[in-house]
């Protein structure tokens, strides 16, 4: 029976806090929505005043006192130096406000029995002889409404009356209403968009069209601070803000590929015949590793893959966040924080963040369909997607849901089967290991045809097909609170495939009376994500914003192998197998509390925030069936591979159910001293229940030199808590080397045997972030940003090298019948250092032409500085040096990964034409392997250059499409030497230790969009 995903204790606690939480928030809720009636009751109370010839402040505080009320203002909003004289006798308490207020055009709001007052104008002049205020006419306000050329409603467009401080936002379907008199102008700025001024004439009702910007790499963000947004020059941190007109112009289908061709710093490649990638494609920033980049959704931690990278490959002994779970479409914009965040956001944060910002529009949809193949003729790939929004019934409410489907087939680029690829190497016959008889028995069994014409497995893209679907919702509760929730599902299954087993009879891993002519094992893998984030949030302008929220997210990977057997089983082994399953679940509550400060300690701004975090994980292991991992008679009497052949099952004592919790506290100040200088400062402690604390910490400052030109630098300690697949993943695998049965055992950090060899259970990795940048805008035309940046990181974690039971010998008495171990440890120091550059320009020739051009770079290094010793206990009775980390694994960190990458844009519109040209380059690669007895050997793949090219007719504003090719020029790596073992005869041309950017050659496309 399977087991609960977690403990009831476990379960107890967390249900305690979350009603803890809600029950606040529920409170919270209901006051304020008590306090709406209180407000009413307020206002229609009758009160008497008598006031003469008395200043602003003490008028206010005597009408206070009579009505019971308590007031909050600004010195600089009541003219406090101004004097008034009242009397009423017995009237509302609401007209009394209007005879007060109204004439300094002085607005107020009451929340129960408190009055907010807020300036409606910048200055009222007043004489100062006048004792006794009259009550002035107001003007009728300026209403009108914002659209985009293509007749879209545009929520939140910044309205200003220019020169002054008024101003206000459009509402969700992009009505304002604003104060202004005739001749003062009002500005019109909105992300993406180009302002526009009109001045105010005698017409009250102003509409407004907004055309687009060419460039969108100034947009404001929010994602590194929990301040005020800012814009490119005004952060202290570098941020790549990809929208999503640029993602989808990538003609990419999935969204890491999407960044990967938008974002410099960003790597994720598409992999073959390696283990868990197959299923979710890894993704660095700075050349770190995948779990030292955290995913966030709207700012909530997403979940990660529940399945561990144990092939040799980046990202050896770590989990990655499967990005490409999330429809692109449901997206607004993604934001790469190319900075230390851990202070701010927690574990993982180390290279930086990764945050999915999502889709909000309302009353209007998009249909998109792309149709695309390799030159190759496979590959080929359909995708359907649908977005659509609309409100709930009240103003700033919205759902936006989207579903998302596609299908891609393999891609194979496997050479031709050669049994011995390298003059005077190993013979590796299909049927014999002697040439002529196996040569003979080709001939004779007449399926495969001769030597050098066939393909024997499929080695590329995997088939994948996706289902996914995702929602967004806002309600506002009332003028304060706001209900927000969002989630999703995706299933995803992908078609793997594993080596090619020759029929040899003498080969471990052959079963000649199933498959007398070799198989290749078929590796299906179904995959499924489903999370939900509910949360209630008040924000103000005056006083402090709260945000409480809970989330689920999970994780479940479910493994088989087909066309495959059991070859320790011989005949009667099936030829389909269950492998057995992995989960992850990750439940998280937390609290953000921030108010902001104008003029706080002679500071122009200061925003303050602080909150807490409660996070609940569980990792499992199921096993699969019994056949899967099986040891059958034919292990021992004729040394046959135990376990289903390609990918053995999880066994029963594999089998695991592991939970952890941790709580996190932050604060974080900002503060803009002056309009110059800004300043930041953030704090955070988190405590795990498997083991223990961290604290870490970040500074950030920024300097405007002028408005167009600032530098920026920051520093902080940063951390990453060991996942728990790292810490309890026990998985036992049996491969045949040199004909012999290799059983490895990667065991758990729980296993008290490691304890007695020395090694410690994972514990953090820290990390020290600097980042000095500058930034510079000339208009709206030019930008750039430059950044240097080192990353030291202590204690990093790392798989271990297989050691050989019978070689070392404190590893015999405690691992008897283990051919190899593994396990985690902390054990290496890295640092990283590079340098980031981005650039745009954009030049407008006319209201139907424009010019666009964009330049990215990134150059980095990435060197292990040093390593801990051995444990002596490990190495106690063992003259050769016990290698806890050898050249393979540690060119996985230092040279697996491109460390130059260049992409240059360039994009022309006229008219309803759009021509874009994209170049990518990605620079050289190494990969290490170790022969069998023999040194290592080592190759570099040199550096390319991919080219894309889209071409865009508009049809109408509803109908657009595309024709496209992604690498038009038919790159593809440097292949692998023939005399690399990595070769595999063949099977594996391009290496799949190191990867720049796939292997699949020219893509070409067709894509509709239709908006409605």
């Amino acid at each position: 029976m399977q087991k609960p995903l977690f403990n009831q204790a476990l379960l107890l606690k967390m249900m305690k806090i979350s009603l803890t939480q809600c029950f606040l928030a529920f409170v919270l809720v209901l006051q304020s929505l008590a306090h709406d009636g209180k407000a009413q009751d307020l206002l229609e109370k009758k009160v008497s005043v008598n006031l003469q010839n008395v200043n602003m402040q003490d008028a206010i505080s005597e009408i206070g006192k009579v009505a019971d009320a308590k007031f909050f203002y600004s010195s600089k909003v009541i003219l406090s130096d101004k004097k008034i004289s009242l009397q009423v006798q017995n009237q509302r308490f609401s007209d009394v406000l209007s005879q007060v207020f109204s004439p300094l055009r002085i607005s107020y709001k009451v929340y129960g029995n408190q009055i907010v007052l807020n300036s409606a104008i910048e200055e009222t002049k007043i004489q100062d002889n006048d004792t006794n205020i009259p009550v002035l006419p107001i003007a009728d306000p300026i209403t009108g409404k914002v659209i985009s050329v293509k007749g879209e409603t545009l929520p939140g467009v910044s309205v200003v009356v220019k020169g002054t401080k008024r101003g206000t936002s459009t509402e969700v379907d992009g009505t304002f209403k604003i104060n202004a008199d005739k001749g003062e102008v009002l500005q019109f700025s909105f992300i993406g968009y180009q302002n526009q001024e009109i001045t105010v004439g005698e017409n009250n009702v102003i509409n407004v069209t907004l055309a687009e910007a060419a460039s969108q790499l100034s947009e404001v963000v929010v994602i590194g601070s929990r301040g005020q947004p800012r814009t490119d020059v005004e952060r202290p941190v570098p941020v790549d803000v990809l929208s999503a007109k640029e993602l989808q112009a990538t003609g990419q289908v999935e969204l890491g590929q999407m960044v990967q061709f938008n974002s410099p710093s960003f790597n994720s490649a598409k992999t073959g015949i390696n283990g868990v990638a197959n299923y979710a494609d890894p993704a660095t920033l700075r050349g770190l590793s995948p779990d030292q980049v955290l995913v966030l959704v709207d700012g909530k931690r997403r979940h990660q893959f529940s399945a561990l990278n144990l092939n040799v490959t980046v990202g050896l002994g770590t989990v990655v966040t499967d990005m490409n779970s999330i429809p692109s479409l449901a997206l607004d914009r993604v934001e790469v924080l190319r900075d230390g965040a851990a202070a701010q956001y927690g574990s993982d944060a180390i290279a930086g963040i990764v945050n999915l910002g999502l889709n909000k529009s309302v009353g209007k949809g998009t249909f998109k369909t792309q149709f695309g193949v390799t030159k190759m003729g496979d590959g080929g790939t359909y995708m359907g997607a649908l977005n659509y929004g609309f409100k709930l019934g009240k103003e700033k409410s919205y759902l936006n849901m989207t579903l998302h489907y596609q299908h891609a087939n393999g891609t194979d680029r496997s050479d031709f089967y050669n049994p011995r690829p390298v003059a005077g190497g190993t013979y590796t016959g299909i049927y014999s290991s002697t040439q002529a008889t196996d040569e003979a028995t080709l001939k004779t069994r007449g399926v495969w045809g001769d030597y050098g014409t066939f393909k024997v497995t499929k080695y590329g893209s995997n088939q994948n097909t996706a289902y996914q679907g995702f929602y967004n919702l806002g309600y506002p509760i009332n003028e304060k609170w706001n209900l927000y929730s969002f989630g999703g599902v995706s299933a995803k299954d992908v078609l793997a495939y594993g080596f090619f087993r020759v029929a040899n009879p003498s080969n471990a891993n052959s079963t000649p009376e199933i498959f007398p002519d070799g198989f290749t094992p078929q590796l299906p893998g179904k995959t499924i994500d489903y999370s939900s984030v509910i949360g209630v949030n008040r924000k103000v302008m005056d006083g402090w914003n709260l945000d409480f929220s809970a989330g689920y997210g999970h994780n479940y990977l479910d493994l088989w192998a087909n066309n495959t057997v059991n070859p320790s089983m011989g005949a009667s082994s099936p030829t389909e197998f269950y492998v057995g399953r992995s989960a992850v679940g990750q439940t998280t509550i937390e609290a953000n509390i921030s108010k902001n400060y104008k003029g706080l300690l002679g500071t122009k701004n200061t925003n303050i925030a602080f909150g807490s975090q409660f996070r609940a994980e569980q990792f499992l292991l199921k096993q699969g069936s019994p056949e899967s991992y099986q040891v059958g008679p034919l292990a021992t009497s004729k040394n046959k591979a135990p376990g289903s052949s390609g990918r053995p099952g999880i066994a029963p004592a594999d089998e695991t159910d592991a939970t952890r919790n941790n709580i996190g506290i932050y604060a974080d100040v900002e503060s803009d001293i002056t309009n110059k200088f800004l300043i930041a400062a953030a704090l955070r402690y988190e405590n795990y229940s498997d083991f223990g604390s961290n604290v870490s910490g970040k500074l950030a400052a920024r300097l405007k030199l002028n408005e167009s030109i600032s530098i920026r630098g920051s520093i902080n300690k940063g951390f990453r808590a060991p996942s728990l697949q790292q810490t309890y993943n026990s998985v036992t695998t049996s491969t045949v080397q040199a004909g012999a049965i290799i059983q490895t055992k990667q065991l758990p950090n729980s296993d008290p045997r490691l304890a007695q060899l020395g090694i410690e259970k994972p514990k953090a990795e820290n990390s020290l972030n600097y980042n000095l940048g500058i930034t510079a805008k000339a208009g709206d035309k030019f930008l750039f940003t430059l950044d240097a940046y080192q990353i030291d990181i202590t204690d990093r974690i790392i798989l271990s090298e297989r050691m050989i039971v019978s070689s070392i010998a404190s590893l015999k008495p405690l691992f008897p019948g283990i051919s190899e171990i593994r396990f985690f440890t902390n054990h290496i120091n890295t640092r990283t250092k590079g340098i980031d550059f981005v650039t745009t320009f954009n030049h407008k020739f006319s209201s139907k032409s424009k010019l666009t051009a964009s330049l990215a770079l990134t150059f980095n290094e990435t060197k292990l500085t040093s390593q801990k010793p051995t444990p002596s206990l490990l190495q106690a009775g063992t003259t050769a040096k016990i290698l806890m980390i050898d050249t393979v694994s540690i060119s996985l960190i230092e040279t697996a990964q491109p460390r130059q990458k260049i992409l240059a844009s360039v994009g022309y519109q006229i008219n309803k034409f759009n021509a874009n040209v994209r170049a990518s380059y990605f620079g050289p690669v190494t990969a290490w392997e170790k022969p069998t007895g023999k040194p290592h050997i080592t190759q570099t793949f040199g550096g390319k250059t991919l080219i894309d090219v889209a071409l865009t007719y508009a049809f109408s504003p509803k109908f657009s499409l595309t024709l496209g090719s992604n690498n038009i020029t038919d790159v593809y790596p440097d292949k692998v030497l023939t005399n690399f073992a990595g070769y595999t005869n063949g099977q594996i041309p391009y290496t799949r230790n190191a990867n720049q950017f796939g292997f699949n050659g020219a893509f070409y496309y067709v894509n509709a969009t239709i908006n409605f």
